[in-house]
């Protein structure tokens, strides 16, 4: 075998380990930046094939699950509870993984399913999940809702607001209001939020490097021309629901209008990309612009009009054709 051949097999196995390794140190760091430990994956995969995004997926899980293990070892007692905190947040992380590696490098079979319905149904997985974690430990859940009402109280009063905001109130309604608004829609947006987020961020990474083929771009996304009707039912039933005390059916009503608003905001910022790549066509420029995004988006205030702005613009789109749907995509 040539040098130049063993130099090439040596790349390919140290970049799967490379992206697996950044990403686990992303996760097991918490803070800002581990919201983005998909994103190394996520490039890799669209830089390289099916097989090998999930080769490098399972060693991603495998070295989350050392290093979780390690600090267990070396931080706990090792009583049944440590253990059973340890093997859930294995397995969702596990989940967590595979659901990206779905969105970023789905299976033949499954490549009919377009990336939006794929992020949509992995968020609606985790939130399942996230559901499932709250029932697991209820307390501790209602200790961190605590502990959020408390630094929500704390800022508002250095603004000087708190009397508006929070002095009528006491704990206990404003925990019952928050956990209503993560039932009704926030908790899911949150979740699909988190994949969309990632994926655009690592597209544009991978675009860096060379052009990425196999990822549709967010300029041609458009959404299915029945959405709309699913959203009109979807608010009415959320509103029929509330007069009529099904709160259960509420909740899920609520939850298929976020799914809604989504895909039409989606659809907005593909209307805003669409101009924006006629006029930047450098890979770098692109990444600017999405990155711009991503800080209007977590930027509190400022992302309410900016969604707002793009549900509306998305929501036209439905009868004015603000887009050529024969332009080839690039």
């Amino acid at each position: 075998m040539t040098k130049d051949g063993s130099g090439q097999n040596a790349i390919a196995l140290a970049l799967p380990l490379i992206s697996a390794i950044i990403s686990v140190a992303l996760f097991q760091a918490g803070g800002f930046f581990s919201l983005f430990f998909l994103v190394p994956l996520g490039v890799f995969a669209y830089g390289g094939s099916v097989r090998a995004a999930w080769i490098t997926c399972a060693v991603a899980i495998a070295g989350n699950a050392a290093v979780s293990l390690a600090l267990l070892m070396a931080f706990h007692n090792q009583q049944a509870a440590d253990w059973i905190a340890f093997a859930w947040n294995c397995g969702s992380a596990g989940l967590v993984l595979a659901l990206w590696t779905w969105i970023t490098s789905p299976p033949p079979q499954t490549q009919g399913f377009s990336t939006a319905n794929r992020i949509v149904a992995s968020g609606a997985v985790v939130f399942i999940l996230f559901l499932l974690d709250i029932f697991r430990d209820y307390s501790a859940f209602l200790q961190q809702m605590e502990s959020a009402v408390k630094y929500a109280i704390d800022f508002t009063a250095e603004s000087g607001i708190a009397g508006i905001a929070f002095d009528s109130l006491d704990d206990t309604s404003v925990i019952g209001a928050m956990i209503s608004f993560i039932l009704n829609g926030a908790g899911l947006a949150v979740m699909i939020l988190f994949f969309a987020v990632n994926r655009q961020v690592s597209v544009s990474f991978a675009r860096l490097v060379k052009p990425v083929e196999k990822a549709p771009r967010l300029a041609d996304y458009h959404a299915e021309g029945w959405l709309v009707w699913l959203l009109i039912f979807a608010l009415v039933g959320a509103v029929f629901f509330r007069k009529t005390g099904m709160f259960a059916m509420e909740a899920v009503a609520w939850n298929v209008t976020t799914v809604c608003l989504f895909l039409y905001t989606a659809q907005g910022l593909g209307i805003v990309f669409y101009y924006l790549s006629k006029t930047a066509r450098s890979p770098f420029v692109r990444l600017l612009q999405v990155l711009s995004a991503v800080i209007i988006i977590i930027s509190p205030a400022v992302n309410l009009f900016a969604c707002g702005g793009l549900l509306v613009l998305g929501i036209a789109e439905n009868w004015a054709p603000l887009r050529n749907k024969t332009e080839p995509p690039r």
